[in-house]
């Protein structure tokens, strides 16, 4: 994952594509999950997520839709089945990001910590996917991620 990042930021751009066009999602999770509000047990996720627009390298600013941070228990392949429903999803519009927002070598982004609340996994891990709804229509999916959240 650190390659991964690390080859993100060497691609960075300062341009490219339409401004404020979202035309991909990319999260990026924290391995394992996070003890939460002084709980001796996990309770909660840490993701980031960079927006970046059609062609572009560098993430932008979310002005407008709808982000979705999607939780699945257990290792999910294909989280689009019919029969795949998530065990909790978070919901932030434009507004509720600015509270978020961070700017990286890899652009703008948002960093959340994600308390799941009474919806506890029940596996040793879950899978996080990103999912971004447009003021216009249409959905934009990250690609999906497993975090542990168990040692048993």
């Amino acid at each position: 994952m650190c390659l991964l990042v690390l080859g993100l930021a060497g691609c960075a751009s300062s341009g490219g594509g339409g401004r404020g066009v979202i035309g991909e999602i990319n999260l990026f999770t924290a391995p394992m999950a996070l003890n939460a509000g002084g709980r001796s047990a996990p309770s909660a996720i840490g993701v980031r997520v960079y927006a970046t627009a059609p062609g572009g390298a560098r993430g932008i600013a979310i002005r407008d839709g709808l982000l979705e941070i999607l939780m699945f228990d257990g290792a999910v392949a294909d989280v689009s089945a019919p029969n795949v429903k998530p065990l909790k999803i978070w919901k932030f519009g434009a507004d509720d990001l600015k509270d978020f927002s961070t700017t990286t070598s890899l652009g703008d982004g948002y960093q959340l910590a994600l308390r799941w609340e009474l919806a506890r996994p029940t596996g040793r891990v879950v899978t996080v996917i990103a999912r971004y709804r447009g003021a216009k229509g249409g959905e934009i999916f990250s690609a999906p991620s497993t975090v542990a959240v168990s040692s048993k």
